[in-house]
C-alpha cells in the first residue's frame, strides 16, 4: 500500500503508537530511529532520511507494515535492510530479507526503524550564538517515539533528572524495551549519587558554619563567665542559666562551668544525705537546666526512689495505728509524683477497701438487748461463703462529688448543715447509691453481708465493740467525749471494729441491696440471703447523728423507699474479692 500523505499514513499505522511498539520488539528489543521509503527499484530503496537525520553508511533496519484491520490490527516486520548510500536528505539502501508473503509488496510509503537512534550532527556556530539546552516541558508527550526521542537527547547531555522521567515514562508504554530498561536505572542511580553529593557538601558546609560559630562563641567566653558570675554572686540562679548554657555549648569542658556543676552536684548529695529530698531534687532540677548530665539525673532519681519509699513507709504506719487519714495524706503525695509506683495501688486498696472473710455468724436480736423490735427476730445462723472487699469508710461527699462530675450527674443537694468532702455524703437515692457502686467497681452490701461485717468477727455483742455505748465509741445524738459533731462527723474520726471498718454504727444510715421484709428472718436462707423477693422498701442499717443509743445497734432495721434520700442517709460499697 502507498501513502498518498502524511496524514493517511499516520492513520494506516495507527497513530505511530504501533509502529513503536512493532520497532521495540525487532532484534530482542533494538534502539530505534525512523523514516520512510520514498521509492522502490528492485531490491534498492530509497530512504526519506539522510545525513542531516544522523543516517550513516552500514546502518540496519527493518521495514514495518500494519497486519490486518480495525481491532485486529498489528504492526509486523516484513524486511530487513542495510545502508550503502548516504545524501544530505535522502538516503539509498540494500534489502537483505524480505518476510514470507510480502514479496510483491512495493513497500513505498512504509516506515523503518533503524537498529540505532539517529543522531543529528550538531549545527557548527560561534559560541555566542550556541543554542541553550533544551529543558522538556513538565507534562511528558504521549508519544512513545517522542519519548524515546527526547529520552535519548537527555541522556547525550547528561541531564540525568529529565533522562530518568522520560526513560521511566517510556517503560509505562513499553515496560519490555531493554535500552529503556538498562539507562532509565542507570540515569536514576547518576541522579541519586549527585542528590548525595549534594547532601553531603551540604552537611560540610554546614559543619563548617558551625565550627565558624563554635570559634567566635570560644572567644565570648569570658564575657559569659563574667555575666554567670555576677548573676549567681547575687543568687540568681534562673537567670544566670542563659550564660552558662552559652559556655557549656562553646566549650563542655571549661573549668569555671566544671565549678558551678560541682557545686550544685554537691548541694544535692548533702540533701540526699540530709534526707531533704525536695531540697536535693531542686538542685539536681537546676543544673538539669544547663546540661542534660546522666549523673545528675541518676542522682535525682535516687533523691526521689528514697523519698518515696519514705512517704509509702510512713502511710504503713499510719494506717498500722488506724490512723487513715495520715497514709492517704502520706499515699497521696507518693501518687503526685509517682502515680504508677509498683506498690501504691495495693495500698489505695487498702486504704479504701477491707477484705472480710468468708464466715458464719448469729444475725438479728443478741440476747441481752432487751430493745429489739420484732422485725429483728429470730435470731439465726447464716453463712457468707465467699470473702468480699467493703469500703472501709461511707462513701464522703468528695468522693461522691468526683463520681459526679465523671459520670455528669448533678451533685445532690446539700443538707441544711455544713459538710467538709471529708463527711459522708447525705441525700442519696438507693438508685444513685447502687450506680455510684457500679461505677466503683462493685455493689451495694446485702443485709447479711452487712450485719456480718459490722460485728466485725465478734458474735453476740449489742455494739461491734462490746454491750454499751459512750460518745468516745461512735458519732450519735448529742456531743461528748471523742463526739463533739453536732451533725455528721468525718468519717474514720471514731475506732476502727474488728475487721478495720469505720462508722459502722452511728454517723449516717447505710443502703443495703435488700428489699425490706417484716418476717424475713422466720424463712431467709441460711447461706448468702438476699432479701425477699418483693416489697416496696430498701433496708437501712447502723443508725445516725440524729438518733439516740437504743437506735445504733448493730441489729436494728430500717427501712425506706428508694426514691428516698434522707439528710442522715449514706452507703458505702462492696465488690468481689480476688486472690
Amino acid at each position: 500500500m502507498v501513502c498518498k500523505n502524511e496524514s493517511m499514513c499516520d492513520v494506516s499505522l495507527s497513530a505511530r503508537v504501533a509502529t513503536m511498539m512493532a520497532a521495540a520488539t525487532l532484534c530482542a528489543g533494538a534502539a530505534f530511529g525512523q523514516g520512510r521509503i520514498a521509492a522502490r527499484n528492485a531490491d534498492v530503496l530509497t530512504l526519506s532520511v539522510g545525513s542531516q537525520d544522523g543516517v550513516r553508511a552500514g546502518m540496519r533496519g527493518d521495514v514495518v507494515k500494519t497486519v490486518g484491520t480495525g481491532a485486529t490490527a498489528q504492526p509486523s516486520v516484513i524486511a530487513s535492510f542495510v545502508v550503502t548510500k548516504v545524501g544530505e536528505q535522502t538516503s539509498e539502501a540494500r534489502l537483505e530479507k524480505i518476510e514470507a508473503g510480502f514479496e510483491g509488496e512495493p513497500m513505498v510509503g512504509l516506515r523503518v526503524a533503524f537498529d540505532e537512534p539517529l543522531k543529528k550532527p550538531e549545527a557548527v556556530s560561534p559560541p555566542a550564538q550556541a543554542t541553550p539546552r533544551p529543558t522538556p516541558a513538565s507534562g511528558l508527550p504521549d508519544d512513545p517515539v517522542e519519548l524515546m526521542t527526547q529520552a535519548n537527547a537527555a541522556w547525550e547531555r547528561q541531564d540525568w533528572e529529565n533522562a530518568a522521567k522520560l526513560y521511566e515514562a517510556l517503560l509505562h508504554a513499553l515496560p519490555d524495551y531493554p535500552v529503556a530498561v538498562k539507562r532509565a536505572a542507570a540515569a536514576r542511580e547518576k541522579v541519586e549519587a549527585a542528590r548525595d553529593a549534594e547532601a553531603k557538601a551540604r552537611r560540610a558546609a554546614e559543619e563548617v558554619a558551625r565550627q565558624e560559630a563554635l570559634a567566635r562563641e570560644r572567644g565570648n567566653i569570658h564575657l559569659y563567665r563574667e555575666k554567670a558570675r555576677a548573676l549567681l554572686d547575687g543568687g540568681s540562679w534562673d537567670a544566670a542559666v542563659e550564660w552558662l548554657k552559652k559556655i557549656q555549648a562553646a566549650d563542655p569542658d571549661d573549668a569555671y562551668l566544671a565549678s558551678v556543676m560541682g557545686d550544685k552536684r554537691r548541694e544535692a548529695e548533702k540533701g540526699l544525705a540530709d534526707r531533704r529530698y525536695d531540697d536535693a531534687i531542686r538542685s539536681c532540677d537546676a543544673a538539669l537546666t544547663v546540661s542534660a548530665s546522666p549523673a545528675f539525673e541518676a542522682l535525682r532519681q535516687q533523691a526521689r526512689t528514697e523519698q518515696v519509699n519514705g512517704w509509702l513507709g510512713e502511710g504503713d504506719a499510719a494506717l498500722a495505728r488506724g490512723d487513715t487519714r495520715a497514709a492517704r495524706a502520706a499515699w497521696d503525695r507518693v501518687d503526685s509524683v509517682d502515680a504508677n509506683n509498683a506498690g501504691l495501688k495495693e495500698r489505695l486498696t487498702r486504704l479504701d477497701w477491707v477484705k472480710i472473710p468468708a464466715g458464719t455468724f448469729q444475725m438479728g436480736c443478741v440476747p441481752a438487748d432487751i430493745e429489739c423490735s420484732g422485725d429483728e427476730k429470730p435470731r439465726h445462723a447464716v453463712t457468707i461463703k465467699t470473702p468480699f472487699l467493703m469500703m472501709i469508710m461511707p462513701v464522703t461527699v468528695g468522693q461522691y462529688r468526683h463520681f459526679a462530675k465523671a459520670t455528669r450527674r448533678e451533685m445532690r443537694s446539700a443538707p441544711p448543715f455544713e459538710q467538709g468532702d471529708d463527711h459522708p455524703v447525705l441525700n442519696v437515692p438507693w438508685t444513685d447509691a447502687v450506680a455510684y457502686c457500679g461505677w466503683a467497681g462493685g455493689r451495694l452490701p446485702t443485709e447479711a453481708e452487712w450485719e456480718y461485717a459490722a460485728r466485725g468477727g465478734r458474735d453476740g455483742l449489742k455494739y461491734p465493740w462490746g454491750g454499751s455505748i459512750s460518745h468516745d465509741n461512735a458519732n450519735f445524738k448529742g456531743t461528748g467525749g471523742r463526739d463533739r459533731w453536732k451533725y455528721t462527723s468525718p468519717v474514720g474520726s471514731f475506732e476502727a471494729n474488728g475487721f478495720g471498718l469505720f462508722d459502722m454504727v452511728g454517723n449516717v444510715w447505710e443502703w443495703c441491696a435488700d428489699l425490706y421484709g417484716d418476717k424475713y428472718y422466720a424463712s431467709s436462707p441460711a447461706t448468702d440471703p438476699q432479701g425477699p423477693s418483693s416489697g416496696s422498701s430498701r433496708v437501712l442499717r447502723g443508725g445516725s447523728w440524729e438518733l439516740g443509743p437504743g437506735f445504733v445497734r448493730i441489729s436494728l432495721r430500717g427501712w425506706i423507699g428508694p426514691s428516698g434520700g434522707v439528710d442522715s442517709g449514706g452507703f458505702r460499697c462492696v465488690r468481689p474479692w480476688a486472690p
